[in-house]
């Protein structure tokens, strides 16, 4: 693929949805009643293996031909495969942080929703497979909450201590 058809038929899709993602997550929270330590103790209270994983599926997505496997061959809408990509990884994200995805009202917190959707906004926006920069955010976060909320894995049911 050549740099022309790479950045037409990739990064500006990609680009365009992290930028629309972004955009909808800001305009939603200024709807919302939430403060930047709400928001940092979210950060902090995600799972290391959460971060790890998010990672490895960012650089997998940057590097590989991963939404050629996702959607079937033919389909050349990067745009369509992005975003499936990253609905998985804000569910998956929801899911290691809470443990269990319920939709009833109050059950998902604001500060966990921007997490969410922080981690899958990373997965979609381009040419960020070469850095590791929603470890440094979750770094940041635990230097500024002290460690407070550190978490090796996530909550899973049916294991003592985990679920």
């Amino acid at each position: 693929m050549s740099s022309t058809e790479y950045i037409t038929s990739t990064w500006i899709p990609k680009a365009a949805a992290a930028a629309l993602g972004v955009g909808a997550l800001l305009y939603w929270l200024n709807t919302q009643s939430v403060n930047i330590n709400e928001v940092t103790t979210a950060f902090a209270s995600l799972p290391f293996a959460v971060i790890v994983f998010i990672e490895l599926l960012d650089k997998y997505a940057d590097v590989s031909k991963m939404y050629s496997k996702i959607i079937p061959a033919g389909t050349t809408n990067y745009l369509i495969k992005t975003v499936i990509t990253a609905i998985i990884a804000f569910i998956a994200v929801l899911y290691a942080t809470m443990g269990t995805i319920t939709l009833s009202s109050g059950s998902i917190t604001v500060p966990t929703v921007i997490s969410a959707a922080v981690c899958s906004l990373y997965i979609l926006a381009p040419e960020t497979g070469d850095d590791e920069l929603l470890l440094y955010i979750y770094l940041g976060a635990t230097v500024a909450t002290f460690g407070a909320n550190i978490t090796l894995l996530p909550p899973i049911p049916g294991i003592p201590g985990l679920g």
